[in-house]
């Protein structure tokens, strides 16, 4: 068992979506909310280890890098005012990211 104060399934489907976001080049949202610059880092290692498949990716980063993955996702979840235990899913990721797209894209909204 990884050592997180988040569940083991919030934290596979936060980092299924992110490590899709991050090969797509499209992480522009997190910028906002993390005030620490811990996507960085994050970027950093899922570089070092972008010859891993999406499916073996995930549990490296859970095994290896799970301080940055708790950081990150606290200044996410505070500053995005998210319940992580609801964000469960990879689909319920990517709904959250396209509503805070839009907002980046319509400041009126």
């Amino acid at each position: 068992m990884i050592d997180s104060k988040y569940s083991e399934k919030s934290l596979t489907a936060f980092l299924t979506f992110y490590v899709r976001h991050y090969q797509d080049a499209d992480l522009e949202v997190f910028s906002q909310y993390d005030t620490d610059n811990h996507d960085t880092e994050l970027n950093y290692f899922i570089n070092q280890d972008r010859n891993f498949r999406m499916k073996d990716i995930v549990p490296v980063l859970l095994n290896k890098h799970t301080a940055i993955i708790n950081s990150l996702l606290d200044d996410v979840t505070v500053n995005a005012q998210l319940d992580l235990d609801s964000m469960d899913t990879v689909d319920k990721w990517e709904a959250w990211y396209r509503d805070q797209k839009a907002q980046l894209t319509d400041p009126d909204r």
